[in-house]
């Protein structure tokens, strides 16, 4: 009997301790997204978003790839982090357009890029969602050709690729 309580017991325990994680994680700006256009190569494609923009939106997780590219001059790099980060460090030739400044800086933007443009668009790392949200604005936009670097600058970083900034390159 006293055995029974325990794995009673044992199993309420569990309970509560699943419907904490996933309230906090519900909760949590860098939580996990559960529900998702998912990828079984990449994970999370994009968290709640329709397969239309998943779909145009091509993720880059190779950062040997993505420094090709760069070095290729064949697209435009967009680092969308804020001008005080991007002024510590970005990568060679990016331009900054913040997030958070979309639609202030939309014309702006317009004026440096057109439609039929090849697009690379990074943030911080993989735990930053904000590349992927600009990278939708653009579809939306008309873009057709945008892709998001999964890896960011931390990662552009630790492979101890060039960077711009830092008292170098603007």
């Amino acid at each position: 009997m006293i055995f029974k309580r325990d794995i009673l017991g044992c199993f309420f325990l569990l309970s509560i301790g699943v419907m904490i994680g996933l309230g906090v994680n519900a909760l949590s700006f860098t939580g996990i997204a559960l529900m998702g256009q998912w990828d079984p190569d990449q994970g999370v494609v994009m968290a709640g978003a329709n397969k239309a923009h998943a779909v145009d939106v091509l993720q880059i997780s190779n950062p040997l790839k993505v420094k090709r590219l760069v070095e290729s001059g064949t697209m435009i790099v967009i680092d969308v982090r804020w001008p005080e980060i991007y002024d510590l460090g970005h990568i060679p030739g990016a331009l900054n357009f913040p997030l958070g400044d979309f639609e202030e800086e939309k014309k702006e933007l317009l004026s440096r890029i057109t439609p039929e443009d090849e697009i690379l668009v990074y943030c911080a790392g993989v735990t930053c969602h904000d590349s992927h949200t600009f990278a939708t604005h653009l579809v939306e936009m008309g873009f057709a050709h945008v892709a998001v670097y999964a890896g960011g600058f931390a990662e552009w970083e630790e492979m101890g690729f060039d960077v711009a900034g830092k008292g170098t390159d603007p």
